[in-house]
């Protein structure tokens, strides 16, 4: 009787879990049979899921052509370099934040605690006119004045802003606690420098936090748009989803067939690199989340 129960008690959670994990899932089945369609087709279809009378894949290949391709190639290098760069100064100044004492450290990690409750969004005109006022570039005088910066300027998608980084650093910190300071002071012994200290001894030993940080960072730059949409203006200098944002705002401004499917074939062509960093390294995440708590 108590397996019977047992048994009841699994199917009832998996059709809960099933009736959650649908409404979820709904939007992305609709964008791909949305995307098989073509736009005069979907836009006769009322049904709840838009299933095509006949197969429509150029929406998906879209993002691999002339047009497409561009703003594909300028995501995943901006998504490399962020993911680089964001992990190269997490580890060297968190490692420094852990292992040495020097005066204004205290301040220094308040700025960061402090940062961390500013929300992203205020910062945006802010940011937008800092870049605009830059001295000497993009026709500005010395006093920032006279042209418009790195506006609609590609150097402007891979500056270091934004206040994600100290919180990476922070959190590299605070991972540091949790190794013993027995390795790098045999590393030092041995003859080991300060960066054949973070690159042979440190860096293997906290995998699963610089795997946290490179796919957070990752994913948050790969589907990162309001960045690109509002410093660029042409395509070619854009992002792959600032590209999508484009799109979706002129599907306001467009009379007949609205193109939708096409949107549709973009966005699921973008989500797939973000599914697969997250398949593939959802083990460090976990791992680095549990050994990043806060410690001391």
């Amino acid at each position: 009787m108590t397996k019977t129960w047992r048994t009841i008690g699994k199917l009832i959670w998996l059709l809960l879990m099933f009736a959650i994990i649908i409404p979820m899932l709904y939007p992305f089945i609709y964008s791909v049979f949305g995307a098989l369609n073509n736009r005069y087709e979907f836009g006769n279809l009322g049904s709840l899921l838009p299933i095509p009378s006949k197969l429509e894949f150029g929406n998906f290949s879209y993002a691999f052509s002339k047009t497409g391709l561009r703003p594909l190639i300028n995501t995943v290098i901006r998504t490399t370099w962020y993911t680089g760069m964001n992990v190269f100064i997490a580890v060297l100044l968190g490692y420094v934040m852990a292992r040495y004492n020097f005066k204004g450290k205290k301040f220094f990690f308040s700025v960061i605690i402090c940062s961390q409750v500013i929300p992203s969004v205020m910062t945006l005109i802010p940011s937008f006119l800092m870049l605009s006022k830059i001295p000497f570039v993009g026709g500005n005088n010395w006093m920032g004045l006279g042209g418009h910066g790195l506006i609609n300027d590609p150097m402007a998608l891979y500056l270091p802003m934004g206040w994600g980084t100290l919180l990476w650093v922070f959190l590299f910190a605070q991972s540091m606690k949790s190794l013993p300071k027995d390795f790098e002071e045999a590393a030092d012994i041995d003859g080991c420098g300060f960066w054949a200290t973070i690159l042979r001894i440190v860096m293997p030993m906290q995998k699963p936090i610089i795997a946290v940080i490179a796919a957070n960072t990752a994913l948050n730059t790969w589907n990162d748009w309001i960045t690109p949409f509002m410093y660029i203006n042409k395509i070619k200098d854009s992002t792959l989803p600032a590209y999508i944002g484009m799109l979706t705002t002129q599907l306001q401004e467009m009379s007949g067939a609205r193109d939708y499917p096409r949107v549709f074939g973009l966005a699921c062509v973008a989500i797939i690199p973000p599914f697969l960093i997250f398949i593939f390294l959802q083990k460090y995440i976990i791992q680095g989340i549990a050994s990043s708590g806060v410690k001391g």
